[in-house]
């Protein structure tokens, strides 16, 4: 929140009570937060499928040969 009712900047600053604990739920999780690309074995970074189900190819013009 940015401006207040009247439509003025607030000038002030309240501290988050959520942020405490996403900091430690993540500290805590962090060994057992992972990706495994392709077979975990080998990764093929045109082929295998990263952020989405699509292969970063399938998103540019590259010859499907290569």
């Amino acid at each position: 929140k940015l401006t207040n009712k009247a439509g003025d900047f607030i000038r002030y600053h309240k501290k988050s009570t959520i942020w405490p604990s996403i900091k430690l739920a993540v500290s805590i999780n962090r060994p057992y937060i992972g990706w495994l690309v392709g077979n975990g074995a080998n990764i093929d970074f045109w082929r295998d499928t990263w952020p989405t189900e699509i292969p970063l190819r399938e998103y540019t013009e590259m010859s499907q040969s290569l």
